[in-house]
């Protein structure tokens, strides 16, 4: 069942906090959005050949976590995951001396399931319970050559927070740049303001 005044949500879908049971679920949603969102960035083998026990041990850890900023919530549709978020306290050398409280870990939407606004809800829902752990503010990496993911999280209220980096993943090295909230209260008002509804991931 949803949560959290699901009955606002299109019938079509819903939004919830995930449940140790959905690790299996999640680990197939991630590999189906990592094959849409990387293909020809990682070798097609290694996007075919993901270990799906390992990551369904990752999310079961990730959901019984001990962290209370952390949770994950999934957007289901007809019960079955099509996106899903994660959030955690900010631990990063270079973004936690810059006063970001928690870390927006991970967002991704199938492609049936975006342009409906489940990427900014999905955003909000994140927002709204790192403030009840008390955390004011976050930040998240995104790749820096991803104009439809930086357009999404600029109309949601962040900015680049001048730090950089690189994710490494099968032997490729890609660029990625931070971005960030000061006052999450924006951000966890954005399910009801509709401001990315035309993004390619909201």
């Amino acid at each position: 069942m949803c949560d959290r005044a699901a009955e606002e949500e299109p019938m079509d879908y819903c939004l919830r906090r995930a449940r140790i049971e959905d690790a299996r679920s999640l680990a197939e949603a991630h590999a189906e959005a990592w094959r849409e969102t990387y293909a020809g960035v990682m070798r097609a083998e290694a996007l075919a050949g993901v270990d799906l026990a390992d990551w369904e041990r990752r999310w079961r850890e990730r959901i019984v976590s001990g962290d209370d900023a952390q949770a994950v919530f999934v957007a289901l549709e007809e019960g079955v995951p099509v996106g899903f978020a994660r959030c955690s306290r900010q631990t990063n050398p270079k973004l936690a001396p810059l006063g970001f409280e928690a870390d927006i870990a991970s967002i991704y939407l199938l492609r049936r399931a975006q342009r409906r606004g489940l990427g900014r809800r999905l955003m909000a829902r994140l927002a709204t319970h790192l403030l009840d752990a008390g955390c004011a503010s976050a930040a998240v990496w995104v790749l820096r050559d991803s104009p439809g993911a930086r357009g999404f999280y600029e109309a949601l209220g962040a900015a680049p927070v001048g730090v950089e980096g690189v994710w490494e993943v099968d032997g490729v090295t890609l660029p990625d740049i931070a971005y960030g909230w000061r006052d999450l209260r924006a951000l966890a008002g954005a399910q009801d303001a509709g401001a990315a509804a035309n993004s390619p991931i909201g």
